[in-house]
């Protein structure tokens, strides 16, 4: 069995055991059967398109455009491929929904980083939703609640990802810490009993029935007697309190006092300390709203958007299926490949230029001069500069945009193209021309 052989055999077998483990629902595990059935052949597309419906079933749907971008590429007609775009583009607003949750998530991560853990459930919370089956959001928001011993909220978020992914090793893990925390009673402590208040004892015997007390003294008191006694009792009654009891009370009053604005002093220094930190996790999370906003708008505002480009592959690949090369040159003119960080979408992107540079500059050419004559030089520079940077030696191409740019009153560039074809180019009468415009 030759090389080649051996391989396409292996790949189909890790083709064949992806397939048997998605049907299980252990898409981790077919998933990484499928990369290695493409590692062995890249050139499989069912292997492509399952792997693109596994990322789109646990919520990756980026991932899933690009494999399924690349099976189009590889296999143009009776694709499966196709169909799952197709469903794609006709859902309303489908692609603005996941720019939302992936925003919502990335949010999500920044806070939980910080350290702010309310906010990123918050965020995460909203992606899930919104987007149910998003593995990673589920497994953030149920890491989060562990850290926060909330079991239950954590339990339903793994529930949920072992629905979509039986065997995900990381939500097996966070299963087993839902169940260890949530599932052992917490510990309780009983208070200890209070001690027992001892009594006074008096050391004597016990008294007989015919014990009698003789006082050593006796003397009949008289009414003035009593109430002098009385009135001694009154005012020594009332020293006690004044020296003793009234002293003791302000001191045990003007302590509690002072312990209770102490504890308001702390509270209310810890409240400023937190009012200082809050104000400054705001301006910080300011910051970054601005930074994320400007980030997406570089990538989602305009036809020079990093989406845009995907969009612009796409709408290539459709335009060859449909046998439109016009179409496809069309399109391939706006495109920006510096944008696309993609490696797969790259080598798809190099075969393309391959071909436009072969056939695509005439009708690139003839573009440019439509929009010449239609009044709108920038659009004539386009595809002009299009021209030239498939083939450099497009001379006619060179010479247009050198006079465009003389009619623009940009000198320098003008001459620079002129003095190029003067210099290179071996059609005399173009040269001729060329050598005029350029005032020799």
């Amino acid at each position: 069995m030759d090389y080649e052989r051996k391989t396409r055999v292996i790949a189909n077998s890790y083709y064949n055991m992806g397939l048997e483990r998605a049907k299980l629902r252990d898409l981790s595990g077919a998933s990484e059967c499928l990369k290695k059935s493409l590692h062995f052949n890249k050139y499989m597309t069912d292997a492509r398109n399952l792997l693109g419906l596994i990322y789109y079933e646990v919520g990756e749907v980026g991932e899933a455009l690009v494999q399924w971008v690349i099976s189009m590429n590889l296999q143009p007609e009776e694709n499966r491929a196709d169909q799952y775009l197709g469903q794609i583009q006709r859902k309303s607003g489908a692609m603005e929904t996941e720019r939302r949750a992936v925003r919502r998530f990335n949010q999500a991560l920044i806070y939980a980083q910080n350290g702010s853990e309310d906010l990123a459930i918050l965020q995460l919370n909203k992606v899930t939703e919104s987007k149910p089956n998003y593995v990673k959001a589920q497994l953030l928001l149920a890491l989060l609640c562990i850290a926060r011993e909330d079991y239950q909220k954590a339990g339903k978020a793994v529930y949920k990802v072992l629905q979509i992914d039986r065997n995900h090793p990381k939500a097996l893990y966070y299963k087993s810490l839902v169940k260890d925390g949530g599932g052992s009673p917490k510990t309780k402590y009983e208070k200890e009993p209070e001690k027992r208040k001892l009594k006074n004892v008096l050391s004597h015997r016990q008294m007989e029935d015919d014990d009698v007390i003789i006082p050593p003294s006796y003397r009949e008191n008289t009414k003035d007697q009593a109430v002098w006694n009385i009135l001694a009792g009154l005012l020594l009654g009332a020293a006690v309190i004044f020296f003793l009891v009234m002293p003791a009370n302000t001191k045990s009053i003007n302590e509690s006092h002072n312990k209770e604005m102490l504890k308001y002093s702390e509270a209310l220094s810890q409240a400023s300390q937190k009012a200082d930190s809050l104000a400054g996790q705001l301006e910080a999370l300011e910051a970054e709203k601005k930074t994320a906003e400007a980030s997406l708008a570089s990538l989602t505002s305009d036809s020079d958007s990093v989406l845009a480009q995907y969009q612009a592959v796409i709408g290539i690949l459709q335009a060859y299926k449909k046998d439109d090369f016009p179409a496809a040159v069309r399109i391939y003119a706006g495109l920006n490949p510096d944008l696309i960080t993609s490696a797969d979408v790259q080598a798809v992107i190099g075969e393309i230029r391959k071909d436009m540079a072969e056939k695509g500059c005439p009708i690139l050419e003839g573009l440019g001069d439509k929009a010449a004559e239609a009044g709108d030089p920038q659009n004539a520079l386009v595809y002009y500069s299009k021209c030239i940077d498939l083939k450099p030696d497009s001379w006619q191409a060179k010479y247009k945009t050198a006079v465009i740019y003389k009619g623009m009153d940009q000198k320098e560039q003008a001459n620079g193209l002129f003095s190029d074809i003067i210099n290179n180019s071996k059609d005399e009468e173009l040269s001729a021309k060329a050598k005029s415009e350029r005032g020799f």
